[in-house]
């Protein structure tokens, strides 16, 4: 993600100048005693940017009333449960009393692989959207509430509620400044976005009956119509009522998100000012198959889809018959790279079809390097990674990539578009993933210094991929833009570089550190340095220049950008498998216990967190574990490893974190004290 506007002050602190940190603690006590259980707040959870507790923490809370279930309940149970409980704390979070603290829920309810329940709101003011303060309900699963955790924020309940800027005003200036030509830059080279043409304008699809309610407009010179609804915009100390758009260029490459001053504020009304604009999606570091890319091993034919002993991941209990599902599916004689996960495209081609013969069978056996070659890899990979999230809980009901949901849980009508372009395109590697229901974008290209094509990489793809889960698994289903703050789309490159290497890890006798070596013919690959224990970025130098890292050799190491920042955590999560590998004594389990943890801990996560939240929702995922995966002596064990990885590289029990920018980061070594609770 690429920020071009931002008028938001994200140094500001609310929390000095309107709570302060001892009448925080002191409404947190009285509250407790008003709920009648344990609450537990930290002053080093507080966002210091809106001023409101990040993680409250509850303890003895109230279970549903009534015997066990011995059937599922309800997703309406947790979310009414959820709803009332936030609005029984509000106060220990930060809301002043009688202050609305007005809630909606997403009406998916998640689950992690031990039977957690986690309900996802966002927060709303008259009947409009607070941008970004959507907090997380940790539940067991008979309704006792864990935590709640996510941003808050106190606003005015006197904002307008009616824009004195049109939609049609704000529109034409975000319309404009989006149609800019634009240098998209990358570890892969440089291309350049043309100009577009909006001189003749947009008009609305949809009326607005309410504004509170979304509207839409032709698309004009851009890719897709154009979606617009009214948010207040929390910008550090103020909210402001603002027209929210997305611009989509051509083949998603880039896609735009506006905050347009919807309350008249600006001089010149015919002129509103950009509150926020930045690029939403996540770019690259951005048969017969590769089946990691050229230099792991020669093309290999494969079944669609593989043998479960394949995947590096267990099949669990509760997954669709039949799992996995078939990939292709034969149709008047041909079978082709289209099936109910992915899409799979040559460029602005059809996919790749073959004849089916007389047993039903079909093989896809191109020449290497052709666009029929690219097609079918990136077919491949793709599908690949659907069923390896899939065993880890990515299922239909939480927002995968699907057509057709067979559960008959989710929206469906969203597999991945794949195209591999056969020459280079800009941006030559992204992921655009959008709300459940509406099918993710996926392009690969060609690196032209090195003539090598990303299809043919995991590395890449697997990335990419990640971008899509990671997206809707944090951001939610509504609109999957969760990762949205600095550290949370440094976050989103980490997850990604992770997994690609991880799984390919797992079988692998010798540790792979190096990311995207193949396909930029570079043996240091794609980033600042390897991925092994000796990677020298922490927490504490997210937002260090070149020449501000010490140590030896590290001068030129920066963490201003995302990629790079992203490295750090990436980093971590290397560290954290290794030590639960030898915490385990075992390689798949040491693996398969940190990749579902990473998983549930996506699921735990609020929307735009900071490293030190995710790091406690990948904590919490693994106490889940305790008596179930885990016996408790493993549990201790995978315990110390995990923390001793966080702190290793600065994100131990005494690091610090005002909001989720760069700014203010404080690295920490210490392990958490005897007795503490993750």
């Amino acid at each position: 993600m690429t920020t071009l506007i931002d008028k938001r002050d994200m140094t500001y602190d609310r929390f000095v100048e309107v709570a302060g940190a001892d009448h925080f603690l002191d409404d947190t006590e009285r509250v407790a005693d008003e709920v009648n259980h344990t609450l537990i707040a930290e002053r080093g959870k507080v966002n210091r940017f809106t001023g409101h507790l990040g993680e409250l923490r509850a303890d003895g809370a109230p279970a549903f009333e009534g015997p066990p279930s011995p059937a599922p309940l309800p997703n309406g149970f947790y979310i009414t449960h959820a709803k009332e409980y936030v609005d029984s704390v509000a106060e220990a979070i930060g809301f002043a009393a009688n202050e609305p603290a007005e809630f909606e829920a997403d009406p998916s309810v998640t689950a992690t692989s031990e039977g957690m329940r986690v309900v996802s709101l966002q927060q709303m003011l008259n009947g409009i959207e607070v941008w970004g303060m959507a907090p997380k309900v940790w539940m067991l699963e008979d309704g006792t509430v864990d935590r709640v955790v996510g941003d808050t924020v106190s606003v005015s309940p006197d904002l307008p509620v009616t824009p004195s800027v049109s939609a049609e005003t704000a529109l034409r200036v975000a319309a404009a400044k989006a149609a800019e030509p634009l240098t998209l830059r990358g570890p892969f080279g440089t291309d350049e976005l043309p100009a577009l043409d909006i001189s003749r304008g947009f008009e609305r699809l949809s009326a607005q009956p309410e504004n509170n309610q979304p509207l839409t407009f032709t698309k004009g010179a851009f890719e897709e119509a154009i979606p617009a609804r009214l948010v207040y915009l929390y910008m550090g100390g103020d909210a402001r009522l603002a027209w929210f758009f997305t611009f989509s260029r051509e083949h998603l490459l880039v896609q735009y998100h506006a905050f347009v001053e919807a309350d008249g504020r600006a001089a010149d009304a015919n002129a509103p000012e950009i509150l926020y604009f930045y690029d939403a999606t996540s770019h690259a570091i951005a048969g017969t198959v590769f089946r990691h890319n050229p230099n792991e091993g020669a093309l290999t034919e494969v079944t669609f889809p593989p043998p479960t002993t394949d995947y590096p991941t267990l099949v669990p209990d509760g997954l669709p018959p039949g799992f996995p599902e078939a990939w292709t599916k034969a149709t008047d004689g041909t079978v082709a790279t289209e099936g109910n996960n992915v899409i799979a495209f040559g460029g602005d081609s059809r996919p790749f079809e073959v004849p089916v013969g007389q047993g039903g069978d079909g093989v896809f056996n191109p020449l290497v390097n052709s666009p029929e070659q690219l097609v079918t890899n990136i077919f491949y990979f793709c599908n690949y990674m659907h069923d390896f999230f899939m065993m880890l809980g990515f299922t239909e009901e939480f927002g995968n990539f699907q057509m057709v949901n067979v559960t008959g849980r989710g929206k469906g009508a969203d597999p991945v578009h794949a195209f591999a372009h056969p020459r280079p395109v800009p941006g030559t590697a992204n992921m655009a993933t959008r709300a459940d229901g509406l099918a993710a974008e996926m392009n690969m290209g060609l690196v032209s210094d090195s003539n090598r094509h990303t299809a043919n990489d995991a590395d890449v793809v697997y990335h990419e991929f990640c971008h899509g889960v990671s997206n809707r698994l944090v951001g939610g289903l509504a609109d999957a833009n969760g990762l949205r703050e600095q550290q949370s789309q440094s976050m989103g490159e980490g997850w990604g570089d992770f997994f690609a290497l991880s799984i390919i890890n797992f079988s692998r006798a010798e540790e792979r550190t190096v990311l995207g070596n193949w396909v930029v013919d570079d043996p240091r690959g794609i980033r600042q340095r390897p991925y092994d224990s000796l990677y020298p970025g922490t927490f504490a130098h997210i937002g260090k220049r070149r020449g501000q890292v010490p140590g030896p050799g590290n001068s030129g190491l920066d963490y201003r950008e995302v990629h790079n920042v992203g490295e750090i955590w990436c980093a971590t999560l290397m560290e954290l498998v290794r030590k639960t590998t030898r915490a385990l004594d075992s390689k798949e389990r040491g693996y398969r216990v940190t990749w579902q943890a990473v998983v549930d801990g996506l699921k735990l996560t609020p929307r735009n967190p900071s490293f030190l939240t995710a790091r406690d929702a990948i904590l919490r995922a693994l106490k889940a574990m305790e008596g179930r995966a885990l016996t408790s002596a493993e549990y201790t064990a995978v315990r110390t490893g995990a923390w001793e990885a966080f702190a290793r590289f600065g994100m131990g029990f005494d690091a610090f974190s005002a909001n989720a920018s760069f700014d203010g980061c404080q690295g920490g070594m210490a392990m958490p004290p005897p007795g503490s609770q993750d």
